[in-house]
């Protein structure tokens, strides 16, 4: 007996004692839940950005009216890309009358070639962002001041829709952390206190400033 518990107190000594947890015991459950804290943070942000992008893309779109009260599920399927609309055609040679009669100062005619283009085939991005800025154009050459801001503001939120590669380097930008290696040993990384200390992340400060003078160089070309 008196050997026993001389072993059992050498092997305690030696810090093997079988009811002391080993000291990494707690390395795994940590950095899973740094990898998990991490990961729901990365697609938060790229899921915010999603929204933004939906939310632009149906403010800006000439049909946007057509589907207030609609199911959820027909918005969501207004997102797919479409093929080109029959009415394309039609929609490209008012177009082209509408540019003509801008540059004889027919600016009421282009008005209404414009605003033709809009209505017949309001799923064509091209075309329809050229005759809103081509009619921005015509209704500032008229002094229509309310109706040039109105179409800049579509234009630009519906080039800030799905459509915008901005998007797609923000939806990097913020799962990159997801994939990134995190280091069991540290106890806190540096993400974890960038984001959690209450401080805007880095690259949101980087993305919304380069974002305002990209827009601001926009308004002043157009201006």
């Amino acid at each position: 007996m008196a050997v026993a518990a001389g072993v059992g107190r050498g092997v305690r000594g030696l810090g093997l004692g079988f009811n002391e947890p080993a000291r990494g015991a707690e390395v795994v459950p940590r950095a899973t839940s740094r990898r998990a804290l991490v990961t729901s943070i990365a697609v938060g942000e790229a899921a915010l950005d999603l929204l933004l992008a939906c939310g632009c893309e149906l403010a800006g779109r000439p049909n946007y009216e057509q589907l207030q009260g609609e199911p959820f599920s027909v918005i969501a399927r207004s997102f797919l890309p479409e093929p080109v609309a029959e009415t394309a055609g039609v929609a490209k040679a008012a177009l082209d009358r509408g540019e003509a009669a801008l540059d004889r100062g027919e600016y009421d005619g282009a008005v209404k070639e414009f605003t033709f283009v809009l209505e017949v085939a309001p799923t064509e991005y091209k075309l329809c962002q050229r005759a809103l800025l081509k009619r921005t154009e015509a209704y500032r050459a008229v002094g229509d001041r309310e109706g040039a801001g109105r179409d800049f503001r579509q234009q630009w939120l519906w080039g800030r829709g799905l459509r915008w590669p901005g998007h797609y380097i923000l939806s990097y930008v913020f799962l990159r952390p997801a994939f990134l290696p995190l280091d069991p040993e540290v106890e806190e990384n540096e993400e974890q206190k960038r984001r959690g200390g209450g401080v805007l992340p880095l690259e949101w400060i980087l993305v919304l400033g380069l974002a305002g003078l990209y827009n601001y160089v926009l308004y002043q070309s157009l201006h």
